[in-house]
C-alpha cells in the first residue's frame, strides 16, 4: 500500500494481537460487530475466521477503505468521530488512531474537542467515549491503546465515562514491547463492558509482560494460557485487582496492602520541585572558568545536584551552575558587576531569548527559580534528592551534603526534623515503598514519575519505635558502606525483609493518633 505510514495515526497492528483480541470478546457470533478504524482489515479477517458473522468497519481514508471493500461487505467509508450510526453493537473491537489534538486537522480536532471537552487530549479518548455510546447493553469494547489515559490529566473526563457506564474486565499491559514498526509506544488491550455494576464487588484481571522483547505470537500464546489457567507463566504476571471506583490515576500493577497506621510524607517534610533554567548549557560552569571570576561573580555559582548525580541512597558529584535572579535588574548592571559571566552568556542570547519568560525577568535571568528562598535559607541542611523521571529498576532516593540545590529534573524533600533522614531514606528506597507508590498510578511511559503532588501524599508508616530505629541504623551502615565502595546487597535485603515484616506484622507504633508535624519551614 502507498503512504500507509502517513495516514492520521495509522500503524498496522500484528495479525497475533488482533487474534488475541478477537478471542477476549464473550458474544454471540450472529450479534453485529464493529471495527472502528479497519486500515487494511486486519481484524475483520481475525472476526471472520473466529466465525463472526455480523461484522461491520468503517475506514476514514479512501484508499485504505477501497483496500478494505474489495475483499469485505458492510465496509463505510465515513469519519467514526461524526458518522450517525443506526446500530448498536455487542462488540467494539480495534486499534484506534493515537495522535494528540495538536497533530490533527482542524475538522477533526474541533469533533475530538467536542467530545472530550479538552484541546489536550489524544484522539484514541474520543473513540473509546463515542465507542461506549454505541455499544448495547452487556456490549463489550475490546481495545489497543497507549497506557497513558490511566493517568493523564485531561483523560479524567475518559475515565469518569468508564465508570459511568461499566466495568472494565481485562487489562493486558504489553509495557513498551515491540509491536509496530517503527513505534514503540506503552500499550495495553482492555475489555470494557457495558452495564450498571456494583464496583465495589468487581475485580479486573491483570496480566502485566515481564519482557518487551516478546514477539506477538509469543504474545498472543502465553497471554492465552495465563488467562485460561489464571496464573502467570514465564512472560506474563496473572493477578487480579479490587475495580477502580474514582477517577484520580490508575494502575495496572497488583499491589495490594492492608491499610497502616500512617502520616503523609508532606506533614513531616517539604516536598519541592527544583530549579530551571530554560537553558542549562549556558549558565553551566567548568572549575577552570570559575577561577577567572570575580568575588561577585564565585558567590552567583551554585552546586546543583541533577538526576544523573542521584544514585542509591546517596548523591554522587554536582554540577556548577551561574544561578541569576531578579536581584540584578539590567543588562547593564550585570556587564558591569559580572563582566566575565555577561561574557559567557552574551554569545547564547539569541537562544535564550526563545526561552518563556514571565515579565518581570531579563534574558538572562533563569526562567523558574522554584523554592529558591527557601533553598537558600536552609542551605546548610541535609536534603534527599530523587530524579523527577525514572527508568532504573529501582529508586534513586539520595542523600546530599549541605550547600546543594536541585535543578529542574530531580525533586527534594527535606524533612522538618533533620533525625528523620536516616529513616526516610532508607524507607523510600525500599521495595516495599517502591512497589506501594507504583500502585499509585505513578508509572509514565515505562518509567517511574516522583510528582511533588504524588510524592506529598504518600503514606509513611508509623513503624514502632525500635523498628524505626532498626531501619535508621541499617541505613546508616548502608551509608557507611557506599562511602567506602563497599557492596551493599545484603543490608539492601535486611532492610526490605525488615519492612515488610514490619507491615505484615502490624509493628507499628501503639497510639495511631499520632498528630502530623508542624510545618518547620516557609516558602
Amino acid at each position: 500500500m502507498k503512504n500507509v505510514k502517513n495516514k492520521i495515526g495509522f500503524v498496522e497492528t500484528p495479525k497475533e494481537i488482533t487474534e488475541l483480541m478477537v478471542d477476549l470478546a464473550s458474544i454471540d457470533k450472529n450479534d453485529p460487530v464493529l471495527d472502528t478504524g479497519c486500515g487494511k482489515g486486519i481484524f475483520l479477517q481475525a472476526l471472520k475466521d473466529r466465525g463472526y458473522k455480523n461484522i461491520y468497519g468503517i475506514e476514514i481514508d479512501e484508499e485504505l477503505y477501497d483496500y478494505c471493500k474489495r475483499r469485505f461487505n458492510n465496509v463505510i467509508f465515513e469519519d467514526f468521530l461524526t458518522y450517525e450510526f443506526r446500530e448498536r453493537f455487542s462488540l467494539i473491537i480495534g486499534n484506534p488512531p493515537y495522535a494528540h489534538f495538536n497533530q490533527l486537522p482542524t475538522q477533526l480536532a474541533r469533533k475530538v474537542r467536542e467530545i472530550i471537552g479538552t484541546s489536550e487530549g489524544d484522539i484514541y479518548y474520543a473513540f473509546i467515549v463515542k465507542s461506549i455510546s454505541l455499544l448495547k447493553e452487556n456490549g463489550e469494547l475490546i481495545y489497543i491503546v497507549p497506557y497513558h489515559f490511566f493517568y493523564n490529566t485531561y483523560a479524567k473526563f475518559l475515565r469518569e465515562t468508564i465508570l459511568k457506564f461499566g466495568k472494565i474486565e481485562i487489562i493486558i499491559d504489553l509495557d513498551e514491547a515491540r509491536l509496530f514498526r517503527n513505534e514503540n509506544p506503552e500499550t495495553i488491550i482492555f475489555k470494557f463492558k457495558k452495564g450498571k455494576y456494583n464496583l465495589k464487588d468487581e475485580k479486573i484481571k491483570v496480566l502485566r509482560i515481564k519482557s518487551t522483547k516478546a514477539t506477538p505470537s509469543g504474545i498472543y500464546t502465553k497471554a492465552k494460557e495465563s488467562l485460561l489457567h489464571q496464573t502467570s507463566n514465564d512472560l506474563f504476571d496473572y493477578y487480579e485487582i479490587p475495580h477502580y471506583l474514582h477517577t484520580q490515576t490508575w494502575s495496572a500493577y497488583g499491589f495490594t496492602f492492608a491499610n497502616f497506621p500512617h502520616v503523609r510524607l508532606k506533614d513531616i517534610a517539604k516536598v519541592g520541585v527544583g530549579l530551571v533554567s530554560g537553558f542549562g548549557k549556558a549558565f553551566l560552569v567548568s572549575i577552570n572558568e570559575l577561577k577567572s571570576f570575580n568575588d561577585r561573580e564565585k558567590v552567583l555559582v551554585k552546586k546543583l545536584i541533577k538526576a544523573k548525580n542521584c544514585k542509591r541512597f546517596l548523591t554522587e558529584g554536582y554540577e556548577l551552575y551561574i544561578v541569576l535572579d531578579e536581584s540584578i535588574k539590567s543588562e547593564e548592571e550585570l556587564k558591569e558587576c559580572c563582566p566575565n559571566i555577561y561574557k559567557k552568556l552574551l554569545s547564547f542570547k539569541d537562544e535564550m531569548l526563545k526561552r518563556y519568560l514571565p515579565h518581570n525577568k531579563n534574558w538572562f535571568h533563569w526562567m523558574a527559580l522554584r523554592n529558591y528562598k527557601f533553598l537558600l535559607s536552609n542551605l546548610n541542611k541535609k536534603r534527599i534528592y530523587v530524579p523527577t523521571l525514572d527508568r532504573h529498576k529501582y529508586n534513586r532516593f539520595s542523600l546530599g551534603k549541605d550547600g546543594l540545590l536541585p535543578d529542574g529534573d530531580v525533586l527534594f524533600i527535606q524533612p522538618y526534623k533533620e533525625n528523620d533522614l536516616l529513616f526516610l531514606i532508607g524507607y523510600l528506597n525500599s521495595t516495599f515503598f517502591r512497589n506501594y507508590y507504583l500502585s499509585k498510578g505513578a508509572r509514565r511511559g515505562g518509567r517511574i514519575s516522583f510528582t511533588q503532588k504524588l510524592v506529598e501524599d504518600v503514606e509513611i508508616p508509623l513503624f514502632s519505635d525500635n523498628k524505626k530505629i532498626k531501619i535508621e541504623e541499617i541505613t546508616k551502615e548502608i551509608l557507611f558502606r557506599l562511602k567506602k565502595n563497599q557492596d551493599i546487597f545484603s543490608l539492601e535485603q535486611e532492610l526490605d525483609n525488615l519492612i515488610n515484616l514490619s507491615i505484615e506484622k502490624q509493628e507499628f507504633k501503639s497510639d495511631h493518633k499520632i498528630k502530623p508535624l508542624m510545618r518547620l519551614f516557609q516558602n
